[in-house]
């Protein structure tokens, strides 16, 4: 019998529940997430920069490109819709 791939991780390796986390907890642990999410892009400059400080300016160019990028591709998708809300008299 061949090998399947499977793309969703079987039970053993996915991620322990949050369901016995309060509110509070379950934001608090999505918080801490965000913030490691963010050290590790921040690595990931401060790998290719030449000292610190240059590393947070082009992480900060990055995060000004990436915000004006997807607010284009808004913008874009609801002058999209806007025309479809228009042909279909909406």
């Amino acid at each position: 019998m061949a090998a399947t791939q499977q793309l969703i991780p079987p039970p053993e390796l996915s991620p322990p529940s949050i369901a016995h986390l309060a509110p509070d907890e379950r934001a608090r642990l999505w918080a801490q997430m965000v913030d490691e999410g963010d050290c590790l892009l921040f690595e990931s400059f401060v790998r290719r920069s030449a000292d610190e400080q240059s590393a947070r300016v082009a992480m900060q160019e990055w995060l000004e490109r990436r915000d004006a990028d997807a607010t284009a591709a808004k913008i874009r998708m609801l002058r999209c819709r806007s025309s479809v809300d228009q042909a279909d008299g909406r």
